[in-house]
């Protein structure tokens, strides 16, 4: 949500959101979290696919660190509910998301990444993927 206005209507509904997915902790139905998520896919423009399925697989990870795996169970069916197409970009997502907090991207996942960048023509997520690959360049990591 960096260099997104703090004022604007999309901008707060996807803070409420993820305030909403916060609290609703493990163990709950989602309820707030996913109306929301209708929300913001009737009146931001978000893909109704796209949103829900990002909303159930964080309510499923939320769950799973808390303990609850039944919830989670119930959270990641949800999520697998939604097309492909929005399953398969919650995953990149995810993947990009944990590099960035990791500091790098194992090789198979830069290729993956930029493939589908690529192919679903995501100028936005091929650049971020090169800024990390970059950024990663003479640090040493271990591969493991």
């Amino acid at each position: 949500m960096a260099g997104l206005s703090g004022g604007d209507y999309v901008t707060r509904q996807i803070r409420a959101l993820a305030d909403a997915v916060r609290r609703e902790g493990p163990g709950g139905v989602g309820t707030h979290s996913f109306q929301l998520a209708e929300h913001l896919a009737a009146e931001g423009g978000v893909h109704r696919g796209d949103i829900m399925t990002a909303t159930a697989t964080l309510l499923a990870m939320t769950a799973w660190c808390d303990g609850e795996a039944e919830a989670a169970r119930r959270f990641a069916e949800r999520a697998g509910e939604h097309d492909e197409e929005s399953r398969e970009l919650v995953t990149h997502l995810l993947r990009l998301e944990a590099g960035v907090d990791r500091g790098w991207l194992p090789q198979e996942q830069v290729e993956a990444l930029l493939e589908y960048a690529r192919r679903e023509r995501r100028g936005d997520l091929a650049t971020k993927v090169r800024a990390l690959v970059g950024a990663r360049r003479g640090r040493h990591r271990r591969d493991d």
